[in-house]
Formats: structure tokens, sequence, C-alpha cells
């Protein structure tokens, strides 16, 4: 016989299996809810994203044999899908990097708050390490009418490490949102430049954002109520009502130059001056050189390290910026274009045999070459040139100013004294800013900073610098 405890039980029975059925259905709904939120990426594009980040190791990792799933949800996304080429497959394996993707990350660096990218080039994001060629450069809301120009030549990722302490940053994240936005090469911006932010902590924005979205949603005026571009606020700001100038700080350029070094994701990185515009279609025919002809590279340990120098001109106001050599030749032959400073450091930046470049024809194949080789000593002891590196070479001087001068020739000196070559590459070229430097007063400000700089470099940095790399004849700061 069933006692009665029994009977009660047999009956609860039906309604716990019911009761665990639902719970199980609710459990599964909601896992697929989230799946497919998630960001997914085809099985066949993350065999290739392991492919390309360790040829040897991942290619038995993950078979497109392989019985999963079709598709793979990932948090965060490991890259976007895109056709990855045979050349930077092999420039991977050669210069032996790993990729890389950037991220947002608040950093201190030395008495600076970082944002390190901040906002982040949508093709930079996941550029492979052998991919591409950073330019790396900095600067303040000032200088942002540069940027469309330089990231339509480049197109390739550009790190810009902008100074904005104080109620300068209101005004950088009003310059960041109009060049993403309102301008006719805002799409070059958008795809490849990446924004890093700085500030030091004695001199604290009111306001920092607290990611990209904050940048993002932050309000922009592209057009005037008449239906006229609306002028760029970068420009409309007089020098004297901004807080650095207030404040009467002075420019960190070393600062911005480390911070937009040390963010790149690419092997060739190309350490820059934002007024400075190179050559079209540069960034292909380097890597292309160097897929042509490895040699180039100096890839054994025992060889002396490298660089690669682009000559530097600048031009007349108003005249358009050179795009290729022949262009360049044309100003140049007419009293139009000239070697950069030459009028205020003639030495500062001359290449080896610059007569001999010049007189050279263009490739018909516009083929990149290196034209001459030379140290940093002597002769060339004051040069102080532009050069695409592997990103090894020592990081700029950060005790040394903008107003102080000098600020790239300490880290020459430091290349010159550990045997650095400097590789001159032809027909690329650097073009700056229209309009030709001339000397300054002799009342300028900044010659009174520059004086005491000097002084600072003799006796402080260069003893320094010559215990640490050597002590090498012929190297000049």
């Amino acid at each position: 016989m069933v006692s009665l405890g029994n009977r009660r039980y047999m009956r609860l029975w039906p309604l716990v299996v019911l009761l665990t059925l639902v719970v199980i259905l609710i459990w599964r709904n909601l896992q697929q809810a989230r799946t497919l939120t998630l960001p997914r990426i085809s099985r066949n594009d993350f065999t290739k994203f392991l492919l390309l980040n360790d040829n040897e190791t991942s290619s038995g990792l993950l078979s497109t044999d392989d019985p999963l799933t079709e598709e793979l949800p990932l948090v965060p996304p490991l890259i976007e899908t895109r056709v990855i080429s045979p050349r930077t497959l092999e420039l991977q394996k050669l210069v032996n990097c790993r990729n890389q993707p950037l991220r947002f990350q608040r950093l201190q660096h030395g008495e600076y708050w970082l944002l390190q990218n901040l906002v982040i080039g949508s093709k930079s994001q996941f550029m492979g390490c052998a991919e591409s060629i950073t330019y790396t450069t900095n600067g303040d809301y000032t200088f942002f009418d540069n940027l469309e120009m330089v990231a339509e030549r480049w197109q390739a990722p550009i790190s810009f490490a902008i100074h904005a302490p104080g109620y300068d940053l209101n005004s950088t994240l009003d310059a960041i949102q109009y060049v993403k936005n309102c301008l006719p090469g805002s799409h070059y911006i958008n795809d490849y430049v990446t924004f890093h932010v700085y500030f030091s902590n004695l001199h604290m924005p009111v306001y920092v954002p607290y990611n990209e979205a904050d940048v993002l949603n932050w309000p922009y005026k592209c057009m005037d109520e008449n239906g006229t571009l609306a002028n760029p606020p970068y420009t409309q700001i007089p020098r004297e009502v901004m807080y650095k100038v207030k404040a009467n700080l002075t420019y960190p350029i070393n600062v911005g130059r480390n911070i937009a070094r040390q963010a790149s994701n690419t092997h060739f990185i190309f350490a820059c001056d934002i007024e400075l515009y190179p050559s079209v279609g540069f960034v292909e025919q380097f890597l292309d050189m160097v897929a042509r002809n490895n040699s180039v590279l100096a890839l054994d340990p025992q060889q002396p390290r490298r660089v690669y120098p682009l000559p530097v001109f600048e031009i007349e106001a108003g005249q358009h910026v050179p795009e290729n050599k022949a262009e360049l030749l044309h100003l140049y032959r007419n009293g139009l274009a000239q070697l950069f400073h030459a009028k205020v450091c003639p030495t500062c930046h001359k290449v080896p045999q610059q007569q001999l470049w010049l007189n050279r024809a263009p490739s018909v194949r516009d083929e990149l070459k290196l034209f001459s080789m030379t140290l940093r000593r002597d002769t060339f002891r004051s040069w102080e040139p532009f050069y695409i590196s592997d990103n090894t070479e020592p990081l700029f001087d950060e005790r040394v100013t903008w107003e102080g001068q000098s600020n790239k020739r300490i880290q020459n000196f430091a290349m010159c004294l550990l045997g650095f070559e400097y590789h001159v590459l032809h027909p690329a070229f650097l073009v700056h800013s229209p309009g030709i430097k001339k000397q300054q007063s002799r009342k300028s400000q900044r010659l009174k900073y520059a004086k005491a700089m000097t002084k600072f470099i003799k006796s402080k940095i260069e003893p320094e610098y010559r215990i640490l790399y050597g002590n090498t004849t012929g190297c000049a700061t």
C-alpha cells in the first residue's frame, strides 16, 4: 500500500519537473540573447588573426576543417575583417613583431596624467604590426590645422599626443570633434588618427572625459546659421587666453613625442613634427622597398642600428605643397622652395650629398631606395633629421622644452654615441607647412630660454649621456 505521505510527494513531482524546465528555458534564452549582442568574427577570420600573430605556433591551433560552430563570439573583437597581404605576413616574420590592438588607458607619465588612445582611429586600432608605419607626432589644439593634410597624405596610422592643461582640454575636445566631423578630409582622420591627451597633475582640468564615447558626444558645430562652414574653433581663440599661456607654462614637446611613440602599435614609426607633410605614397613605397630587398634593414644584432631620414624642405607661402619630387624640383628651381631652416640653421637639415640628391631624377616606377649613408658626427654633428625607425632608438629627453630649442639634438647625440647609421631615402621628402622660416629677433623670449637650456645641456645632460651611452669622439649636442 502507498502511504499518504508518498502520495503527497508523487503529486509534487510534476510541479518540480515543470519548474526545472522553466528555469532551464529561461537560462538558455538569456545566454542566447547575450551571445547575439556580442561582436562576432567568422572562423576563417579568427584563424587569420592567429596566423598573423604567430605563423609557426598558431597554424596547428585552429584548422579551417575543425568542427567548430561557424561563428565565434569574442569580447572584445580581436580584429576587423580584412585581407592580410602576403607582404604583411612576410614582413612580420622578417622583423619578428606581434600584433597589439590599441586600447584606452589612464596612465601616469612622470608628472603628467595621460589619457592614452582616448579616441582611436578605426583602421589603426587593429593595424598589423608589419602592415603599416605610424606617424607619431605632438602638439596642442593650435596645431590642428595641419592634421587634415598629414592624414590625407599619410593614409596610415597617426599617433597624436596633445598637451591640454587646465581649460585647454575643453578647446582640445572642440578641436577633435571639428576635425572628425566637419572637414572634407574628416574620413582620413576618423580612419587613421588616434588622439592621446596629457596634462600636468599641477594643472588639472575641471572636466576630463571618462572614455571615447564622452569625446564623441561632445557638442560641435560644422555649419553657421547662414549655411556656410563654421570656422575651425582652434583658429578662433587668441593665444593669450590659452590656459598654457596664462599659467606661463612651457611646451613639453619631448613628453608629447615620447607619448606618441610609446602608444604606437606598428613595428616601424616615423617620429615627426605635425607641420611636416610627407610626399604622397611614402608608406607603401617604404614597405615595398623592405619587402623587395631585406638587406636595407640591420637584421643582424652585430650590425650598427639604422634609421632612414627624409630630406626636409620649406616653400613660399601660398604655394601648393608638392606631392612628388618632380613638383618639388619645379618649385626649387624657380626659387620657391629651399632646404628647411636654410636661413636659420643651414647645417641642421642638410643631408649627405644634398646636391646629388636634388640632381638625381625620380624613378619612373617611383621606387624608394637608400641614397646615402652617414653618421651624425663631424660635418653632420648638428644634424636634426626626421627618420623612419623601428622605435628602438633612445627616447627624447623630457627635460628639454620647445622654448629651450635643441630638443631633437639631444636624442641624436645619444644615437651618435651609440653608432647609429643614417641611411637617407630617395625620392621621398618632407615639406614644412608653407612659409619660409626667418631668423628670430634677438629680443625673442624663446632665445632667452635657449641660452639657459644650452648651458644646462652642456653642464648636465651631455656628461650624463657620455656615461650612459659611451664617449665616442666626434659627437656633439
